[in-house]
């Protein structure tokens, strides 16, 4: 009798590995939140967490530069999903007085004034987030940052223990789930967005360009493009 080719999948292996560590982190520390920026990763990570019925904190940034279609998508999978989406603000007096001081939209000028612009509204607020937490579950994939590090390491700035849950993960793995079981999509990758940020720090990405290239689209391609929050 002729033997079957078995079509042997890795992605299953991913699975399993991404449900072992899951179950792993979960029935070893309570003090676990997942940073959630609605970008496709991370809702997928709220998907199978909430598949799990493992009740764990996830927080967003509303830098009060977001989109605002993105209030109707929260709306959205808060009302799905029963691990609600925390929503964290900066402080509007540092808000206000870098406005005053430098102009409302001067991050355009040069690097410094944008990254005092993101640690004011992004890095400031996340640090808050963090606090008396023990673990951070993230959805940060090496291809979005063309970075071989570990997929987990321990944050010294904060404290905290960081894994990254799908490393070593290609979007394909996850958009086979989100086709699988109609998990909701944020709205902005219909319309040419690979990665989503602050509305004036975000432009639509061409079929050729790298995932990231749409992120502070006005700097030195070359430059360390990045807000601070990851790396």
């Amino acid at each position: 009798m002729k033997k079957k080719n078995i079509d042997f999948n890795p992605f299953f292996l991913k699975l399993i590995n991404l449900n072992s560590r899951l179950e792993f982190l979960y029935y070893n520390s309570y003090k676990i939140v997942l940073s959630n920026s609605l970008n496709f990763e991370d809702i997928f990570l709220m998907f199978f967490i909430n598949l799990k019925k493992f009740y764990i904190n996830n927080f967003f940034l509303n830098t009060g530069k977001i989109f605002l279609n993105t209030f109707n998508f929260i709306k959205k999978i808060n009302y799905k999903y029963k691990n609600k989406l925390f929503i964290y603000f900066p402080n509007f007096l540092l808000v206000y007085k870098y406005i005053k001081k430098f102009n409302f939209n001067s991050f355009y000028n040069n690097i410094i004034l944008r990254k005092i612009c993101c640690y004011i509204r992004k890095i400031e607020p996340y640090n808050k987030s963090l606090f008396n937490k023990e673990i951070l579950i993230t959805g940060l994939r090496s291809s979005r940052f063309n970075n071989n590090s570990l997929n987990y390491f321990f944050d010294k700035s904060r404290n905290i223990i960081k894994y990254n849950l799908l490393f070593l993960w290609d979007y394909k793995d996850i958009f086979y789930f989100f086709e699988k079981f109609n998990i909701l999509l944020n709205f902005f990758y219909n319309y040419g967005f690979s990665s989503i940020g602050c509305e004036p720090c975000t432009r639509k990405v061409g079929i050729f360009e790298h995932i990231r290239s749409g992120r502070w689209y006005w700097e030195n391609y070359f430059s360390k493009k990045e807000c601070g929050l990851h790396l």
